[in-house]
């Protein structure tokens, strides 16, 4: 059954007013709701308590001295009063009314999809899924008993409180099921949890993730359950569908749960996959992107209740998690960030407008006794201990599930289940549910005119005695009439009463009143009479809805429990959390925010003394300013926290945290795919669940990964499967490619952050440390590099693909951001920047969307293409390649043999080789790789070993014969010199601040503009800021006659220099 009828009642009367009044409530909320959060961020109660209180005091001032207070206003009104601030205060009081009189439906359809698709979005859906069962456990099964206990509990107040002149009086209806059934839908409107608040605060407070994550997840299912009972309850209760008896309707609502729900998800899912698809062909258009999102968000709340009748919300919740998982990688990396900042922003508007809202209609509308509140108080203890009861059921489950749920936790889950928008938006739901007859036309008839056709329900002996009247007054009919009639032609096409005339008829009526209306209206006793000029018309009515008095009392009751746990148990977790020693940090975090506090600090000191230097701010007050330098802050650890704390466990995790951020980084770069960034992350999230207690090289999954399964082998040849086996392979090697350049960002991490999260100062513990994680790292790289060598072996044409769309790729990239960069130095205009930044958004878009060039290069093009040839003139480059010699080589043959003298360099334009320092493989190294330039430019023996790892195929260069080319060429000398001094700069300094945080590509691109100088025997050099690698030859300082011996950083203001030394020099 569908609650959400496609009427909506924007207020109680249309007209011109009505619109101006609605647009100026919005002015008027949203200004509160930025207000309150600008201006009241100190007051420690949640922001939505405030608001909340804001239209509370805003319906209240209204119902007293409003103009249009305490009644709906009516369209053309009389303005009371002259001059601007009159005509201010009419409209504030119009614009209050008409918020009072908001139907709750248009909550439910305009901003119940936005909250529950923003609270799915926002999920780390790792962590979720992890505590899904958790979740379930409280959200499922605990729905229902936490609404049935939560029932029958009300069952029983009713039962006390529900005698005659009781506070409680109007909801003990004898006749029908109707005082139980209406316990059981206020039970599931109050079981509906929103611990927004909770959530926030325990993030603030660095409490674990996982507890809030479970909170989260427990509040979202929960919602989408919640409101699938609060479906199949309503109609019964409002009479909108018959009940057939206590057993028929548990029957059916047990089915219909599980279907509702099941197929509400699953429609979420179906259509969250066909946006996803949409969005992965946009490429950085942020107007497509948000719309596709957004038209989604209220496409599945659309097609699940109106054309499914199914939950919207359980679809709404699945949607938010496939975007969040699948979609996160298929959103554009540059609209991303906007994406979150969009729902962020709606989500706060759709909050700030309900909470005025209820708060309006409560002040307004409501008439609460002081017995009322003391009911409230009843169900706020009631459903703490229904809560708890719940929370005893399932804990033996929850304990074992998923990331498990500790004694502590489990008390923070069952005092932070808050009450909020969902609860609030159903209870408004029930108060705009006012009784109302409901007409089914029968016959039409013949001969009406509109103007003249009434419609009454009138006693079977009144409407008796009426027919056989003969002079009836039709005008008088018009006048008294109980419903419109729609004529056309002279026949009645449809019956149906609206708000005013509604209220005017049964707004006073009782539920006991309402209850024999309903038995009359059944049995025949009260009838239908259609009064007109024309004859044969016939129609039934029903009477649905709830009376005034228990719609009073429902919102009433669902906002002062809202109100209660915001103002109570969000006020008080905070306490509760830190009683626990929840927020206890362990001994190893202790120590490494001690640290990152106290470098915080230097840093900011050593700031303060640059700034002295400064022209323009040398004449500051320093000592103003030192006063706000932060403090650092130390955690003192006892000798038994040091001896317990695993910094081995917390640096690799650590590292992999980082090795995660370098994922995302070169995802944003545009140099690797949505599904290899997600699958990388989503095992990595795996990985990390064991919290650093495993070596980093112990991954089961890469070969899943970074591998080409059988499965794709068999199916590579298949018809129509070339497709799938492309895709396969590209993301393979986009995901080794990754993951190699991740293990190389973190080598460099690994000697800072082992020095940091050591407290021992035993400096051979930091080496030992040192040098297992950058051994398990090393491991790792070589395991991705055999990865690459493999496809590169079996399929060397799909490699050569891959790599040739990648380089594209990468070029235009930094062709997008070589123009961001111009028009932010103001080289460009706005408008020229952004017509050449589409420009090379298509050309990337074409560029992915294309297929693969599966075809090798030639020996001649891999060798024309190396780094050292480039901007030479062709009859040098032609010299070169017809002085090259190819040569083969098998598996395991040696190409080089460390210590071996220097004849000859090679250019790999096949296969792979690994490179060994004595007994420990460095590097495997493939196709266009340059290995022993050192040699033909210093003469220098052999550094390492290289031995064939596949069958190879290279360009040999001897010495001789590149020696003397380059005599006649100076370019070719320096262009093989500078390319030295780089390899040699990026091995010195990659792992020394701030190069070790910097990504391989930017780090390149900064060494790019260095150049290599070659200073004479005795000369010397002037090194005062500059970056310096000696590369060749040995040189001496002025403060130590030591020699210094290449390759080594010169970290020197002057230097002599002796031996044909060569010094790589970039400024600083």
């Amino acid at each position: 059954m569908n609650i959400f009828s496609p009427a909506v009642i924007l207020a109680s009367s249309s007209g011109g007013h009505d619109y101006l009044y609605g647009l100026f409530f919005l002015i008027v909320a949203l200004v509160i709701g930025a207000a309150t959060r600008h201006f009241l961020q100190k007051v420690p109660l949640p922001f939505t308590v405030l608001l909340l209180i804001f239209g509370l005091a805003m319906g209240a001032l209204n119902r007293a001295y409003g103009p249009h207070g305490g009644q709906a206003h009516e369209s053309g009104h009389v303005e009371h009063g002259e001059g601007i601030y009159a005509k201010f205060i009419d409209t504030l009081s119009g614009a209050i009314t008409w918020g009072g009189n908001l139907d709750g439906h248009l909550i439910l359809y305009v901003f119940l999809p936005i909250l529950i698709f923003e609270a799915g979005f926002a999920l780390d859906v790792h962590t979720f899924k992890k505590s899904f069962l958790n979740a379930f456990y409280l959200a499922g099964p605990g729905i229902v008993t936490a609404t049935v206990m939560s029932g029958l509990a009300f069952y029983g107040l009713v039962q006390i409180f529900g005698g005659e002149g009781g506070v409680l009086s109007e909801w003990n209806v004898e006749a029908g099921a109707f005082v139980f059934l209406a316990s059981m839908l206020f039970g599931a409107v109050v079981s509906a949890t929103d611990p927004v608040a909770v959530v926030a605060l325990l993030k603030e407070l660095g409490a674990s993730k996982k507890l809030g994550t479970l909170i989260e997840g427990e509040s979202l299912l929960n919602d989408g359950t919640a409101i699938v009972a609060f479906v199949l309850l309503f109609g019964v209760v409002t009479a909108a569908e018959p009940f057939l008896g206590t057993g028929a309707f548990i029957g059916s609502a047990a089915v219909g749960f599980g279907q509702i729900g099941a197929a509400g998800g699953l429609l979420g899912v179906l259509l969250g996959l066909v946006a996803i698809l949409w969005v992965r062909k946009v490429f950085n258009d942020p107007m497509i992107e948000i719309t596709v999102v957004l038209v989604t968000s209220y496409a599945v709340f659309f097609i699940c209740e109106h054309f499914f009748h199914v939950s919207g919300v359980l679809g709404l919740v699945a949607l938010g998690i496939v975007m969040a998982g699948i979609g996160r990688t298929r959103i554009s990396p540059e609209v991303e960030h906007f994406m979150h900042e969009f729902w962020e922003l709606v989500a706060f508007v759709a909050n700030v407008i309900i909470f005025i809202v209820v708060g309006v209609v409560i002040a307004q509308n409501a008439h609460p006794t002081g017995m009322d509140f003391a009911i409230l108080a009843i169900v706020y203890v009631a459903i703490h201990l229904v809560r708890a009861i719940n929370m005893g059921i399932f804990y033996p489950f929850m304990k074992k599930a998923g990331y498990g749920l500790p004694g502590k936790d489990a008390i923070v889950v069952w005092w932070g289940a808050l009450r909020g928008a969902i609860g609030l938006a159903l209870a408004l739901v029930v108060y705009s549910e006012h009784l109302r007859y409901d007409f089914n036309l029968i016959e039409g008839g013949e001969g009406y005119k509109q103007e003249t056709t009434s419609v009454l329900i009138l006693d079977k002996d009144q409407a008796s005695k009426l027919n056989s009247k003969g002079d009836i007054n039709l005008y008088e009919g018009v006048a008294l009439t109980h419903a419109v009639a729609e004529v056309s032609k002279g026949k009645i096409t449809g019956i149906s009463q609206n708000a005013e005339i509604a209220g005017k008829k049964l707004g006073s009526k009782t539920s006991q009143d309402a209850a024999k209306l309903r038995d009359d209206l059944n049995n025949g006793e009260k009838v239908v009479m259609i009064l007109g000029e024309g004859q044969g018309a016939v129609a039934k009515a029903s009477l649905i809805g709830i009376s005034s008095r228990v719609r009073d009392q429902f919102l009433f009751l669902i906002s002062g429990i809202v109100l209660l746990t915001l103002l109570v148990n969000a006020t008080t977790v905070k306490a509760l959390v830190n009683a626990l020693g929840l927020t206890e940090l362990p001994a190893v975090k202790k120590l490494m925010f001690s640290n990152a506090s106290g470098n915080v600090a230097e840093g900011c000191e050593q700031e303060m003394d640059l700034l002295k230097e400064d022209r323009f701010l040398s004449g500051a007050n320093w000592g103003l300013v030192r006063k706000y330098l932060p403090d650092p802050i130390a955690y003192p650890l006892t000798s038994e926290e040091l001896e317990q704390m695993d910094t081995l466990a917390e640096t690799r995790r650590r590292l992999l945290e980082k090795e995660r951020s370098s994922y995302w980084a070169q995802f944003r770069s545009g140099l690797l795919s949505a599904r290899a960034v997600a699958q990388l992350d989503n095992n990595l999230s795996e990985f990390l669940d064991q919290q650093g207690q495993v070596p980093l090289n112990e991954r089961d999954y890469l070969e899943k990964v970074c591998g080409v399964s059988k499965f794709s082998e068999v199916v590579r040849d298949w018809p129509f499967c070339g497709g799938y086996f492309s895709d396969k392979i590209t993301v393979s090697y986009d995901a080794a490619k990754a993951f190699v350049v991740s293990q190389q960002e973190i080598a460099k991490m690994v000697d800072s952050m082992v020095k940091e999260l050591d407290e021992s100062g035993d400096p051979e513990k930091i080496r030992k440390n040192s040098r297992l994680l950058k051994d398990e790292i090393r491991q790792n790289r070589l395991h991705g590099l055999e990865f690459i060598r493999n496809m590169h072996e079996n399929y060397p044409e799909a490699t050569v693909g891959i790599e040739t769309k990648d380089a594209i790729r990468s070029i235009l990239n930094h062709e997008r951001n070589s123009i961001k960069k111009l028009r932010s130095e103001g080289m460009l205009e706005a408008d020229e920047a952004e017509r050449m930044i589409v420009a090379v958004e298509q050309r990337m878009k074409e560029v992915m969307e294309s297929s693969l060039e599966l075809r090798l290069p030639e020996p001649e093009e891999v060798l024309r293409e190396v780094n050292w040839l480039k901007g030479l003139p062709e009859t040098l480059i032609s010299r070169i390649i017809e002085t090259s010699e190819t040569k083969s080589f098998n598996t395991g043959d040696t190409l080089m043999k460390q210590g071996d003298d220097g004849d000859g360099m090679i250019v790999i334009t096949r296969g792979s080789v690994k490179v060994s320092i004595g007994d420990l493989v460095v590097d495997i190294m493939g196709r266009g790789a340059v290995i022993g330039e050192m040699a033909v430019l210093g003469g220098v023996p052999r550094t390492a070993t290289v031995v064939a790892d596949s069958t190879v195929t290279a360009l040999w260069l001897s010495t001789q014969s590149m020696q003397q080319i380059m005599q006649d060429s100076p370019e070719l000398s320096a262009s093989l010199w500078k390319t030295a001094g780089m390899r040699f700069a990026e091995n010195i300094l990659g792992a020394k601040r701030p190069y070790n945080s910097w990504n391989q590509m930017q780090f390149r691109r900064w060494l790019n503009d260095g150049e290599v100088m070659s200073p004479a025997d005795g000369e010397k050099v002037n090194l005062y800021g500059k970056i310096a690698v000696l590369i060749n030859g040995q040189c001496t300082t002025p403060s130590s006659q030591e020699v210094i011996s290449a390759p080594s950083q010169l970290d020197v203001a002057e230097a002599s220099f002796q031996g044909n030394a060569k010094v790589f020099i970039r400024q600083a």
